[in-house]
């Protein structure tokens, strides 16, 4: 969604600390989201800011802003 932010997707077998998993649901989709902490790839791309920097007024959609405050970042 244009102007939202987003946390990076993973595909395929990732290693990590994994933090929590989850289950979301928009209309009649629903999606098990299981989330690790890792060390971000140098040739990943995008915007990256600071965790301290994230606040509840930031334009997050539903599924990033339910992570951020599982791990209480939000």
């Amino acid at each position: 969604m244009p102007g939202m932010w987003e946390l990076p997707p993973l595909s395929g077998q990732q290693d990590g600390k994994a933090l929590l998993s989850l289950r979301h649901s928009i209309t009649v989709t629903d999606y098990s989201v299981r989330v690790l902490e890792i060390s971000c790839p140098d040739e990943r791309a995008g915007n990256w800011i600071a965790g301290s920097r994230l606040s509840v007024a930031s334009p997050h959609r539903a599924s990033p802003r339910k992570i951020l405050r599982k791990v209480e970042m939000l």
